[in-house]
């Protein structure tokens, strides 16, 4: 999906996909090598949730080809000091998100909450670290992506480039 993603954005000269397993990311980059990572790993703990019959499913749902702490680990090794880490995932998640983070001296910067609509509970959380940073956690308010009716609200129309800013 990466591969047709980048094909279809002509995007081929400056993006290269490598699908391997993250462990095994030092075979293609040095360590302090990024800027900046992005990640929206698997959701689950291999030994819980529902699991697909298709593997493809399967793998990017459930921790089976690596798990959170190999993804944070991973990262901290491949990040140049003071480096950004981002990440997508979900709420039940977020104590051991901090946790593996402040252990691999990822500081947790900036959190934000995503809703998808007002009334209900947080489906996603957005989560920025900086490598050796100092602490100091800021906390957004909520991004919520639905109004009534299932229509999307002001703030992600204008992430999607569908609503200009208020210029006041």
């Amino acid at each position: 999906m990466a591969i047709k993603s980048v094909e279809l954005n002509n995007l081929q000269n400056k993006i290269e996909i490598i699908n391997d397993n993250i462990n095994n990311i030092e075979k293609y980059f040095n360590k302090k090598y990024f800027d900046c990572i992005v990640t929206n790993p698997p959701y689950q703990k291999n030994n819980t949730g529902l699991k697909s019959e298709n593997e493809k499913h399967l793998i990017s749902r459930h921790e089976i080809k690596c798990t959170l702490e190999d993804i944070i680990f991973k990262s901290y090794k491949v990040l140049k000091d003071k480096g950004e880490f981002y990440m997508v995932h979900r709420p039940e998640r977020l104590a051991d998100i901090m946790y593996l983070m402040k252990q691999y001296k990822i500081e947790p910067k900036e959190l934000r909450m995503v809703y998808s609509k007002y009334e209900e509970k947080p489906n996603l959380i957005l989560i920025k670290g900086v490598k050796n940073a100092k602490e100091f956690l800021q906390v957004h308010k909520p991004l919520i992506i639905y109004r009534e009716n299932n229509i999307y609200t002001d703030e992600v129309l204008e992430i999607y480039g569908k609503k200009e800013k208020n210029k006041c």
